[in-house]
């Protein structure tokens, strides 16, 4: 099978790519790009939010390859001649689909027994279909570290597990990828450290969360002045003071009874990038690119995965820029905001006051910083085109009683919508008025699997 999909697309007269617009679909592309450039192969790309019905109709001249998305909607496709590489829940279970027209090959983690929220992301699966292709993918192998991060696949063990290791580890040893033993906290060769230790949040310091003077105060325990806690990067301080600040954030949670051993675990530098660079941790590289793709750039993005630097970052700040803009926008606007709950769901319409593409961010951030229950669904709403764009968040404990991609898909089918995702990360778009049905289908397929804690 994979040799036929392999001919597939070094056959194809005309290649159309699809890739999510999230940071494990713009690596995904960027993987894709480097393969069929290399091939001299005629081609397009699509970033899409969503996949529409024409996206998902096929044209006899086209042959498709949808990376870090597809699977969902596999059960809808028509005349489409391609593959998909994915790790989102499938709605149909089969390597190869030859209904309603098609001839498609699927590859997907969950089609091997994997958890694609965790094992193997979308960028890894393109990475490792691609390497079937051409062995000189290895190049750009470090994407897929970019994407699963991306993807936070980290989050729960605090590195990287199963095949996605496997690829970090086999980027290390072309040189590419470094993973070293570090504080865990985002920002750390993008964002001042007064930034990181104020804004760090897994494990939260409750003492130093948001709470810019007491930051300011420990770093100068620790000889780093106000002007440079401002001007200073992680990754500019010395081994030395690291360590003596991670020992402080070590017994700040020791005092408030935190998690101590997920303040440092894993990191992911990237050697081919300069200590100077803000891309030198995979983590910062996949917000920046995450970033470019929201703002309507996500071309800016895919070409700092293929290399290109100067104006193109240039352009990727500035557009990062713009988004930690958006999303302080939507942070301030959520703080004014009373949630609704209905069971354990807390759910948020946003209504038109939300760009409707960082929905899911927005969603992280509420189950992360709002004091809600532990075993709660997060869903937040926002409208677009006459729809509403719905993501949905849980626990990474939660999810081991509930699959929130399977519950959103039942509950968005009965409202006339679609759904899909993750076990611990899902999305749906449903029909305008139909957002208090959903809800109510969501609540109701909850009960029937655990019983609520409220």
């Amino acid at each position: 099978m994979i040799s036929e999909a392999v001919d597939l697309i070094q056959n194809s007269k005309k290649l159309i790519i699809y890739s999510h617009h999230d940071s494990d679909g713009i690596a995904s592309a960027g993987i894709a790009l480097f393969v069929i450039k290399r091939l001299g192969l005629n081609y397009e790309i699509r970033i899409r939010n969503q996949l529409s019905i024409e996206d998902i109709t096929g044209k006899e001249e086209e042959i498709y390859w949808f990376n870090d998305m597809g699977s969902s909607k596999v059960n809808e496709m028509k005349n489409i001649k391609g593959i998909i590489t994915d790790h989102h829940n499938p709605a149909i279970m089969d390597n190869f689909i030859q209904d309603n027209g098609n001839k498609i090959y699927q590859f997907n983690p969950h089609l091997e027994g994997l958890d694609g929220s965790i094992s193997q992301s979308g960028s890894t699966t393109t990475f490792l279909f691609s390497m079937n292709i051409i062995q000189e993918v290895i190049a750009v192998s470090h994407l897929s570290v970019i994407g699963s991060v991306g993807d936070l696949h980290d989050k729960k063990f605090g590195r990287l597990v199963e095949t996605d290791r496997e690829v970090m580890n086999l980027s290390k040893e072309v040189g590419i990828i470094e993973p070293k033993n570090d504080i865990r906290y985002f920002g750390r060769s993008s964002k001042p450290v007064s930034y990181m230790l104020r804004f760090g949040n897994d494990p939260k310091i409750n003492s130093l969360y948001d709470r810019p003077d007491a930051v300011y105060g420990l770093l100068e325990r620790m000889g780093i002045p106000r002007k440079m806690a401002n001007s200073t990067r992680w990754v500019d301080i010395s081994e030395e003071k690291r360590k003596n600040i991670i020992n402080e954030l070590l017994y700040l949670l020791e005092k408030e009874g935190g998690e101590k051993n997920r303040l440092t675990g894993e990191v992911y530098e990237l050697k081919t990038e300069p200590i100077s660079s803000v891309l030198k941790d995979a983590r910062d590289f996949s917000s920046i690119i995450n970033a470019t793709s929201r703002k309507g750039n996500p071309e800016v993005g895919v070409k700092l995965c293929l290399f290109e630097r100067g104006p193109v970052l240039e352009e990727a700040m500035k557009l990062y820029s713009d988004h930690t803009e958006t999303l302080r926008k939507a942070s301030r606007f959520l703080d004014e905001m009373q949630g609704k709950v209905m069971g354990i769901i807390h759910y948020y319409d946003f209504g038109s006051n939300l760009e409707n593409n960082i929905t899911g961010t927005i969603a992280t951030r509420i189950i992360t910083h709002k004091k809600i229950p532990k075993e709660s669904v997060v869903i937040v709403m926002a409208d677009i085109e006459g729809s509403k764009k719905i993501s949905g968040r849980i626990s990474l404990d939660l999810s081991e009683k509930l699959d929130l991609s399977l519950i959103f898909r039942d509950a968005a089918e009965l409202v006339g919508g679609s759904g899909g995702g993750h076990r611990n990360a899902a999305g749906a778009m449903i029909p305008n008025g139909k957002e208090y049905d959903f809800i109510k289908n969501v609540n109701k397929i909850i009960e029937g699997i655990i019983k609520p804690s409220q």
